[in-house]
């Protein structure tokens, strides 16, 4: 008979692969300026009973009184989102009373966040127009260059002016994707 259960990340492989998620997220932290951002990859499920999606956090990860980053992996630590999104639980003081409290089969205990309460920071498509405002922005000051065609006397040049602006309108739908 196969096993086909897989064995459980060790410590070090999960710290690695949550290194390796972070850094999709460094340079959100280092343009927001936040040092020694707490970013805590974890999985979204919806647990029996429930209407909506949630994450668990151990006492331990909200006892740190910070703002807590993440974005959704499986048990694995493998992103399961293709936007990568970034989200943000903002620290709630009063965490022990106002989330539910789940116990584990081997005991440990964590706290219930409702989704719907995590702030989304950015995703991939985000990140990447930031990258890109340069060279839009190259395209854009083109297009602020074109003569108005109701500036223009002659139907000529009005069709002319008109070709550039859609070419120009061309290029900049190409940056965009």
């Amino acid at each position: 008979m196969i096993n086909t259960k897989k064995e459980p990340l060790t410590p070090q492989a999960r710290k690695e692969k949550t290194l390796n998620l972070r850094e999709e997220h460094n340079a959100y932290f280092k343009e927001a300026n936040i040092e020694d951002a707490l970013y805590i990859p974890k999985m979204a499920y919806r647990p029996t009973g429930k209407d909506e999606l949630y994450i668990s956090f151990f006492p331990s990860e909200l006892e740190k009184e910070v703002d807590v980053y993440t974005e959704f992996v499986s048990i694995d630590y493998d992103s399961e989102d293709a936007k990568r999104t970034l989200y943000l639980h903002k620290y709630n003081p009063h965490w022990k009373t106002e989330y539910e409290i789940i116990e584990s089969s081997n005991g440990f205990s964590r706290h219930m966040i409702p989704v719907s309460e995590l702030k989304i920071i950015n995703d991939i498509n985000s990140r990447r127009a930031k990258i890109e405002v340069p060279e839009i922005k190259e395209v854009i000051s083109e297009f602020k260059e074109l003569k108005n065609p109701d500036e223009i006397f002659s139907h000529r040049a009005a069709i002319e002016a008109l070709v550039n602006i859609a070419k120009t309108l061309e290029r900049i739908e190409q940056k965009l994707k």
